[in-house]
């Protein structure tokens, strides 16, 4: 089993500091404490970077699954702002404790070893907007 070294953790947000949010997660308790969040998976952490803005009406729902190991994210409400970079961290891993398989979870401040720029239109084919995911499983349905 290969030694993981580094997590990384994504944001919207270039940060000399990294500190504790409240996360908005749906799922468990854990994914809903006030940390900082990180995965040993590039790819499961390069979502977070990605700036997903509300809908008209104020809420902003995605869930992210992966298909054969690539990346889906499912944008339930909410469209996706290619015009604004995000930013995926690597950071330490001697900072967090491991929660799950794919969360680490930090609750003190630290300074992340380096960041690269998360360009959100190389990921437009690891977004799939949920209205049109139905219509292409009714379309599926239909045949």
């Amino acid at each position: 089993m290969k030694e993981i070294k580094y997590l990384y953790h994504g944001s919207r947000f270039l940060e000399e500091i990294l500190k504790p949010n409240q996360a908005t997660g749906i799922g468990s308790a854990k994914d809903s404490v006030c940390a900082i969040y990180a995965s040993q998976d590039r790819n499961f952490a390069i979502p977070f970077a990605l700036s997903i803005m509300a809908d008209e009406s104020n809420t902003c729902v995605w869930e992210l699954s992966f298909e054969d190991e690539k990346p889906k994210i499912i944008i339930k409400t909410g469209k996706l702002n290619t015009s604004q970079v995000g930013y995926l961290y690597k950071v330490p891993i001697d900072a967090f404790e491991q929660i799950d398989e794919y969360h680490w979870i930090s609750y003190k401040p630290f300074k992340p070893i380096e960041y690269e720029i998360i360009d959100p239109k190389e990921y437009l084919h690891w977004i799939v907007q949920y209205e049109q995911r139905k219509t292409n499983k009714t379309i599926q349905n239909d045949l």
